[in-house]
């Protein structure tokens, strides 16, 4: 029998408990070739420790479980069902997917990552979508057997349960567990894709209602999250865990709604995956642009194959061959997604098979103009891939008889629902493959051995989770990456680099929060989101969401007097800054006739000192300005992280020395803020004296003008106040929730 280990936490000082890990646990990571993986192990461990103490009578917790695109996620969500076992959990629910598809694949997975069908003792129950009086009946066994002091430990059984995400299935599996004795049954909800469905649809027609979102009822939600929230109230002790890639639906629901959740874990891939940042950063020569007009509008329409497809299957075909030489990885596929639209998929479909047949007969004629033509046009692609490629074979080795058989047995498969159910793949079968289709290849779909992806599908209403799942190209890749290619319209490359950077940075927001078990309803709920991007689809987001724009530009604090108590706070706080670097103060260059007010001292220091003893010790609590001024900073905190030697400008306006700045006088307008912060350009007209306060800048350097207030017709004098230049480089936008 495998060891069990009990593992130790020498940084565990919060008195969480101690998960350990037994023979389930151990078992699976042997079979899966993870035993010496300990990034696996440690992460699944971490997730299972967030989780509710099996020993426990009751508990309610959310979880959110992050990971990249095609990373793993289900390696992870086996592992803990193991460890769940393996720490006396009787029930596992997965919630897994929203077709027959997926919750087959799913289920599939799960038995044979658990060895159910070889193995020769009965530590699991397998039931799929369970709705009979059977299934009840198997159920109040199971539990009884763990109720039964006297029945042999070794021998209680865990029930695993996959369930479609579906309302009938949900209800029908909520109707078995009515009546069963659930009371100190720990028991694990996994919700795959937890963003998908899981989520209230009716969220934002509830806040246009008014409707307050603890008082919703159950007829003013949607169904399946109706269904969801219904079976967890059966489990007096269960955690429900979402686990995703793309979570800014989960993260941004209002954080009273019952699946906002309350802890998160982040996943990190293997060494041998690729992502965004090696697709779209470190490897763009990957990535070919499809043109313009050879991208399927309302005002363009094409009416044959197009010319970037065609280069997309000749760099296919020459991998396919090379592959077959190397007996490389067991499959090689292309992935063709066109649009959402089944008349779509059928058209590229034809193009493709026309177009292999064609290939196939030239390939095999006698020598001709046109057969030279396609092989001066195979040279080039090959020219491209050798560029990717450090051993590739000659072209000679890939062409001829090779070639051939390649573009011959190559199975074209239309993927979507047209002729009934979405066709499931054997890739036994056959070792290459051409697929098309649309949703059906989204989320949740694995493509083995995807090489070639050729994704002219326009971006549609531009929400970031739903363009990121598309992302199947992303995956384990990394021995095979130089055949790899994407095409795709430029629009979406760039969204596609967007996407990126919002992805990192919603990430390294979050990290604090793993690592240091932080209460998420604690976390600011703000990133950096391109203005051209939506976050989620709007329905599921109950609150309003804000925008804030950085870069070229001021920002400005509008109201620094708004908290009194801050205001000597603020300024002990400025002017301890100001004295640990007065050396560095100069006064700065300007007109000989300028006024004493037109004046100013300046220094030159790092922008990480700036931040850490000056920004982040500044407080402003109006809330037009608190919002703003906490993204500005997360901003230049993110910058700071690869740019830590960048410098930046401090500016101390009106000042001739530090000692004895006395500041201006301002007024405030109608909103009790500041009317006019910069003084303007004197004189308007003729020579320039002095250029204006919004041109006391450089351009490409960040710089903090620090404005010292004296506010007419109130007590409020010498009142810090902050404006702060951004250079476009360091700019970004930001989306929070307001």
């Amino acid at each position: 029998m495998t060891e069990i280990i009990e593992i130790q936490d020498n940084n565990n000082t919060n008195g969480e408990w101690q998960p350990f890990v037994g023979e389930e646990t151990l078992g699976l990571l042997q079979r899966k070739g993870f035993e010496n993986d300990e990034r696996v192990l440690n992460e699944t461990l971490r997730i299972m420790q967030a989780c509710g103490n099996p020993n426990d009578v009751t508990n309610n917790e959310t979880g959110i479980v992050i990971g990249y695109v095609q990373s793993g996620k289900t390696l992870s969500f086996t592992t803990l069902t193991a460890l769940a076992k393996d720490n006396n959990y009787q029930i596992v629910v997965v919630i897994a997917g929203v077709s027959n598809n997926l919750v087959n694949q799913t289920t599939q997975r799960l038995s044979e990552d658990l060895n159910l069908e070889k193995r020769f003792d009965r530590k699991w129950t397998l039931l799929q979508n369970p709705s009979r009086t059977q299934d009840f009946e198997t159920i109040e066994m199971v539990l009884a057997q763990w109720a039964d002091d006297t029945f042999p430990e070794d021998e209680h059984r865990t029930l695993l349960i996959t369930v479609m995400k579906n309302q009938a299935h949900l209800n029908n599996l909520a109707n078995v567990l009515h009546g069963q004795k659930l009371q100190g049954v720990p028991t694990l909800i996994i919700d795959d894709e937890g963003d998908q469905a899981s989520l209230n649809t009716r969220a934002r027609w509830a806040a246009r209602q008014g409707i307050d979102i603890e008082n919703l009822t159950e007829n003013q939600v949607s169904t399946i999250y109706r269904r969801i929230t219904a079976l967890r109230s059966i489990f007096p002790h269960h955690t429900f865990l979402q686990y995703t890639a793309t979570p800014q639906a989960n993260l941004f629901i209002n954080i009273m709604d019952r699946l906002s959740p309350n802890f998160i874990r982040l996943l990190t891939p293997g060494q041998e995956y690729i992502g965004g940042i090696e697709f779209f950063r470190n490897n763009p020569n990957l990535v070919a642009e499809i043109p313009a007009n050879e991208i399927s509008t309302n005002n363009n329409q094409l009416f044959e194959i197009p010319e970037s497809l065609k280069s997309a299957l000749r760099i296919f075909f020459l991998g396919v061959v090379a592959g077959k030489i190397n007996k490389g990885q067991r499959n090689r596929t292309m992935l063709v997604h066109p649009s959402r639209l089944q008349g779509d998929h059928s058209d590229f479909t034809n193009w493709i098979r026309n177009t292999c047949n064609s290939w196939q007969r030239l390939l095999s004629g006698n020598g001709n103009d046109e057969k030279q033509e396609l092989l001066n046009e195979f040279q080039t692609s090959y020219n491209q891939l050798r560029q990717t490629v450090s051993n590739l074979q000659p072209f000679q080795d890939l062409t001829g008889t090779n070639l051939i058989h390649a573009i011959k047995y190559t199975q074209l498969v239309e993927v979507n629902s047209r002729n009934g159910e979405t066709p499931q793949i054997p890739w036994n079968d056959s070792y290459s493959w051409i697929l098309v289709g649309g949703q059906s290849m989204d989320r949740g779909f694995t493509v083995n051995g995807l090489t070639v992806t050729y994704m002219p599908r326009n971006i549609g209403a531009g929400n970031v989770d739903a363009i990121q799942q598309r992302a199947r190209f992303f995956g384990y890749k990394r021995n095979y990456l130089g055949f790899c290619r994407v095409y795709l319209g430029q629009v979406t490359i760039d969204f596609y680099n967007f996407i990126v950077e919002h992805e990192e940075d919603v990430r390294n927001r979050l990290l604090e929060f793993d690592l240091n078990n932080k209460h998420l309803n604690n976390w600011h709920r703000e990133a950096v989101l391109d203005q051209m991007l939506n976050l989620t689809r709007r329905a599921v987001i109950y609150d309003d969401l804000d925008r804030d724009t950085f870069g070229n530009d001021w920002f400005r604090i509008n109201a620094p007097h708004d908290t009194e108590e801050l205001i000597d706070i603020n300024r002990e706080a400025l002017f301890a800054f100001l004295q640990s670097i007065s050396a560095n103060f100069t006064q700065d260059v300007g007109h000989a006739n300028r006024t004493e007010e037109q004046k100013h001292l300046v220094a030159r220091i790092t922008i990480k000192d700036c931040l850490e003893h000056l920004l982040n010790k500044l407080r402003y609590t109006r809330e037009s300005d608190s919002a703003t001024y906490s993204s500005l900073r997360g901003i230049l905190k993110g910058y700071i992280e690869e740019h830590p030697d960048d410098e930046c400008l401090v500016y101390l306006m009106s000042a001739n020395s530090i000692d004895n700045w006395t500041g201006r006088t301002r007024r405030l307008d109608r909103n009790q803020e500041i009317q006019q912060l910069f003084q303007g350009r004197n004189p308007r007209t003729g020579e320039v004296i002095y250029p204006g306060d919004s041109e006391i800048r450089e351009d490409d350097l960040l710089t903090i003008q620090i404005h010292l207030l004296n506010i007419r017709d109130t007590e409020f004098t010498r009142v810090p106040t902050l404006a702060i230049w951004i250079p476009e480089h360091i700019g970004t936008d930001i989306i929070r929730q307001v």
